[in-house]
């Protein structure tokens, strides 16, 4: 989560918001996650897993790009820096584009 924390922080004044949503967990558990981590970006909690379900998620860690009409741009299955300049690249891409 490190990655995506500086990847937020890095886009934090443009049209880019990083959303994590944590599946099946508990609340004061997430809670707890995002305080001793100091992760500014929203969480979200699917505490029933219909959220993951409907974009077809089967394990985690996965990322979905979606651009701002809501479609998906791209997906990473499995861990990932999401702060080096390739990613930061490809965001500044597809923000164009957009």
């Amino acid at each position: 989560m490190p990655s995506l924390e500086s990847l937020n922080r890095h886009f934090k004044n443009k049209d880019f918001v990083v959303l994590g949503i944590d599946i099946q967990e508990d609340r004061d558990t997430v809670m707890r996650y995002v305080r001793e981590h100091g992760l500014s970006y929203h969480n979200l909690l699917d505490e029933t897993g219909e959220v993951s379900a409907s974009y077809g998620v089967r394990s985690t860690p996965v990322k979905f790009i979606i651009d701002a009409d809501g479609n998906v741009a791209g997906v990473a299955l499995g861990y990932r820096e999401w702060d080096g300049e390739e990613m930061k690249s490809l965001i500044r891409k597809l923000m164009e584009t957009g």
